[in-house]
């Protein structure tokens, strides 16, 4: 029998309560997309809201806050944040 893929029992890692900067949706969970288990948000990584797909990133005190210029340019056509958003498209568009 093979393991659950980890998107199927992803570890999540619970926050200060935040909100999103463009819809204003609370943020108190994350997970990682690359599913580890001593991978905790920290300042600077880049997190999407799931409600409304904004790309963000985590402050020092894990709030949310807007992407630098050359944040922005590093993640743009990052594989995961794409893949983030297709499943996000598919969601909810069905």
């Amino acid at each position: 029998m093979r393991p659950a893929a980890p998107w199927r029992n992803p570890i999540i890692n619970l926050l200060p309560p935040s909100h999103c900067l463009s819809c204003g949706a609370q943020v108190d969970a994350a997970t990682c997309v690359d599913n580890k288990e001593d991978d905790k948000p920290a300042s600077g990584d880049v997190t999407v809201c799931l409600y409304c797909g904004h790309i963000m990133a985590f402050a020092e005190d894990l709030s949310l806050r807007e992407l630098t210029n050359e944040e922005a340019r590093e993640v743009a056509g990052d594989k995961r944040i794409l893949a983030i958003q297709r499943a996000r498209r598919k969601q909810y568009d069905s």
